[in-house]
């Protein structure tokens, strides 16, 4: 229901923008026409009709500004008002307009069908038929009257010949094409447009049922997943019991069996905890944001993940610009994407490489890298690396311990702080992770 409340405002406002556009083009056309084509134009009524739409389209942006501000639902029905007064008056506007430059001779006649057009897209069928039905009756009153002599006739000498005001013929057969053009481009636009509508309402109601059922889904996984858990974390407590052997000593056979256990139940237990954290990420509506200081936190990813780095002869460097400083959004979360983008690259790295991370300034914007020269990701799967549980083929021949949840966790966290994260890589030659992060709110 918002939605449509801010789709009429929009359409409000868009009429204004339109309006400034035709008197820009009114007075492009005036001076061509004096000037370049030397055509005889009245100027008078064209600097009265120029300066009467620059004052209502004045006030129409200003009452919308204050019917934006007050109570939206009771402005509606008057900013429709609004909307159909600025048609309306349009019509009128470009039939004085006409009516000084040449009436039916005028080949700017045709833009009447631009406001019909316009009418059909905004109003409902019977405002845009009413909206249509004035037009005719404008440009057939003007025919009308110029014909019959009680107006006259403003020709435009030096562009028309012959007076075709004044041929019967002409004005008949060219009035009955104008009515019917009329009516049949109104029905054509309003048959789309409601067409359209109903594809768009069906889209909405889809998108909210798919969201209603994401939601569900992720609070039935984050219950059954905790519950998992707890017993999983009791079957630790007594491996790692055995594991450390407190209840005395095993021989080899049963420490065998405890040491893969209790391997398994690591890597089980990470797993949990991962999907526990994406599903709580993608129900959680509120993020504890504030400014904080992005280089520090980046140095704090590289010494918790130091001693990794070293136990696997990594080599951890940065490249940070000395004009970064504070950025807006969640200090833990964007260290948890850091910690996690380190590891993966140490962990996929062979020993004596080396794993960079870099900062640097992109406007209102920071571009953070972390870049390896590890395995790589094969050909085709670099669009798939942020899915759920998705795992590169390569990567299951390095280590069995990976849940396929980190990236997308890190993906989710980003995009949540408004930002962008995308990877590019060779095959056995290394990944650069790439992350584009908002400075401010």
């Amino acid at each position: 229901m918002q939605a449509v409340n801010l789709r009429i405002f929009r359409l409000a406002y868009w009429l204004v923008r339109l309006r400034w556009f035709a008197i820009l083009g009114i007075v492009v056309a005036y001076f061509t026409a004096i000037n370049f084509l030397h055509i005889t134009i009245w100027t008078l009524p064209v600097y009265i009709i120029i300066a009467f739409l620059i004052f209502l389209n004045l006030i129409s942006f200003s009452l919308l500004k204050f019917l934006q501000r007050s109570n939206i639902k009771k402005s509606l029905r008057i900013v429709n008002l609004i909307i159909n007064f600025q048609i309306s008056t349009d019509l009128i506007v470009l039939t004085f307009l006409l009516h000084y430059s040449g009436g039916v001779e005028n080949p700017f006649i045709v833009y009447y069908i631009f406001h019909m057009i316009i009418g059909s897209i905004i109003l409902s069928t019977i405002e845009s038929l009413l909206q249509t039905s004035l037009a005719l009756i404008l440009v057939g009153a003007m025919t009308f009257l110029e014909y019959t002599g009680i107006l006259k006739h403003y020709p435009l000498e030096g562009f028309i010949i012959t007076n075709m005001y004044n041929n019967l013929t002409y004005l008949i057969c060219t009035g009955l094409i104008f009515v019917t053009t009329s009516y049949f481009v109104v029905y054509i636009t309003k048959t789309i447009i409601l067409e359209a509508r109903k594809h768009e309402l069906a889209y909405l109601e889809a998108n909210l049922k798919l969201k209603q059922k994401e939601k569900i889904k992720n609070e039935y996984v984050m219950r059954i997943t905790h519950d998992i858990k707890g017993h999983i974390t009791a079957i630790q407590s007594c491996i790692n019991t055995l594991h450390n052997k407190i209840s005395g000593p095993l021989n080899v056979q049963q420490e065998d069996f405890v040491n893969r256990a209790h391997s398994r139940l690591g890597i089980l237990n990470k797993f949990i905890s991962d999907l526990l954290n994406l599903t709580q990420r993608k129900l959680q509506q509120k993020q504890d944001k504030k400014y904080f200081d992005l280089k520090q936190t980046i140095e704090e990813s590289m010494k918790i993940t130091e001693n990794y780095a070293i136990e696997k002869e990594i080599s951890l460097t940065k490249k940070i610009d000395t004009s970064i400083n504070e950025i807006y959004g969640e200090q833990s979360s964007i260290e948890e994407v850091l910690i996690n983008l380190l590891i993966n690259a140490i962990k996929y790295s062979p020993s004596g490489k080396n794993v960079t991370i870099t900062a640097e300034d992109a406007g209102e914007a920071v571009l953070i890298e972390v870049i390896d020269n590890g395995i790589g990701i094969p050909e085709g799967e670099t669009g798939l690396i942020f899915n759920d549980f998705y795992r590169a083929s390569n990567a299951k021949n390095i280590t069995n311990d990976g849940t396929g949840l980190g990236l997308a966790i890190t993906k989710h966290i980003i995009e949540s702080h408004g930002g962008k994260i995308w990877v590019n890589s060779k095959p056995d030659k290394g990944t650069t992770f790439s992350l584009l992060l908002k400075k401010g709110k």
